[in-house]
């Protein structure tokens, strides 16, 4: 039934190459942003579950 749906929409090639430009365009402009981000921000990431309450006090109030 959904076979024959989708085969009487006209255009309906052109869904299939939109879908994977949306995907390209997405999973690239993640790349652009964690490498933008830099790697010191993701490595202070990475540490605050081992920090403890009063280390992450004293940064707050030092910046």
């Amino acid at each position: 039934m959904y076979k024959n749906v989708l085969r009487a929409i006209e255009d309906i090639g052109i869904y299939p190459s939109i879908s994977l430009i949306i995907f390209f365009v997405f999973f690239i402009g993640l790349i652009i942003y964690l490498i933008a981000k830099g790697k010191k921000h993701w490595d202070d990431a990475a540490n605050l579950p081992l920090e403890d309450d009063d280390n992450l006090n004293t940064k707050n109030s030092e910046q």
